[in-house]
């Protein structure tokens, strides 16, 4: 009996040890699929962020040949214009479309000190171009007074802690629920003026077409040549006219566009334009900042990335920012 009972209680132990054994192996198993799987997915995640600086080295490619073909001139007939494109490669796509960055308002120029010290009354050009675009723009959803928007945005990019005009600094930011400081520094994205008082998601989405956050710099030039029909009530904010008479103009843009700005000025004068100058450094006829927005797919994996692009002397392209993700 007690033989029998030793041998019964081993036999148990066995069988604890075996299961155990298996179920081990069971989770080992499991957790090396896993692995592998996931390995596979960064492989196939990566192939499509190859494809997908490979389109942006296309966009290079095409911008210098443009550059090369006419050094002076950017217009909507050249090749980078072109509408998005999807080409197809092994086991996957690549699609992508290139847009002048220079057809937009750079938030960050109104950084630029203006001759007063008072946001609300600066001479800053970009300043005004931004609180006629707020003024003209119908239906905007804004609980303040396009001064204060406006004056507000400037408060965030200029050095100082100081409010200027109708805006507000850091002492406004900081009383919140969750406080935080103000940039007091160019901006990164159009996106940033989410976190800026005044500005709403509605209200960032109806001025996005018309805005853009060109890297570390307070350029305000905007090219006649590339503005879109559609982004009418820009010109017309830059230039202080009705939105019908910027539609006009632009319609009536030759289609390699004008050789020179003077020549646009002309025009514009002729549509109601009567402050511009004969020499007006806010209009040109070329651009040096792109911006190359592509999707790549690679079997199931999907890659977005916007680079902005920046052509330099000799017609050298640096890549001044990329960004992941997000891109429609």
């Amino acid at each position: 009996m007690k033989n029998g009972t030793q041998r019964g209680a081993a036999l148990i132990v066995v069988l604890f040890v075996v299961a155990l054994a298996a179920t081990l192996a069971v989770e080992m198993n499991a957790r090396l699929m896993v692995q592998v799987q996931k390995n596979s997915n960064i492989q196939l995640f990566q192939q499509a962020k190859w494809y997908a600086y490979g389109a942006e080295a296309l966009a290079k490619r095409v911008l210098i040949e443009t550059k090369e073909k006419d050094p002076d001139i950017i217009n909507l007939e050249q090749a980078w214009a072109e509408e998005e494109r999807t080409f197809p490669v092994e086991d996957g796509t690549i699609t992508g479309k290139i847009t002048d960055l220079q057809a937009c308002l750079n938030l960050n120029a109104l950084r630029a000190e203006g001759e007063s010290g008072q946001a609300s009354n600066i001479k800053n050009p970009a300043h005004t171009a931004f609180l006629n675009l707020l003024k003209k723009a119908e239906d905007l959803p804004i609980e303040e007074t396009e001064e204060s928007l406006a004056d507000s945005l400037y408060d965030w990019l200029d050095e100082d802690s100081i409010p200027k005009g109708q805006g507000v600094e850091e002492g406004e930011y900081m009383s919140y629920e969750l406080p935080y400081l103000t940039a007091n520094h160019y901006i990164a994205s159009v996106s940033e003026l989410r976190v800026i008082r005044g500005f709403n998601p509605l209200v960032i989405e109806q001025l996005r077409p018309y805005l853009c956050a060109l890297p570390q710099t307070d350029l305000f030039e905007i090219n006649v040549n590339t503005i879109q029909a559609e982004q009418a009530l820009l010109l017309a904010a830059v230039l202080d006219i009705d939105e019908s008479s910027a539609e006009r103009l632009i319609g009536e843009r030759p289609d390699e566009g004008w050789k020179d700005s003077n020549a646009f000025i002309q025009e514009a004068k002729q549509n109601g334009a009567k402050s511009l100058k004969d020499k007006d450094d806010r209009f040109v006829v070329t651009s040096r900042y792109f911006e190359m927005a592509t999707v790549a797919t690679f079997a199931e994996s999907r890659f977005g990335m916007r680079s902005v692009l920046y052509v330099e002397e000799k017609n050298k392209i640096t890549v001044l920012a990329r960004r992941f993700g997000g891109v429609q």
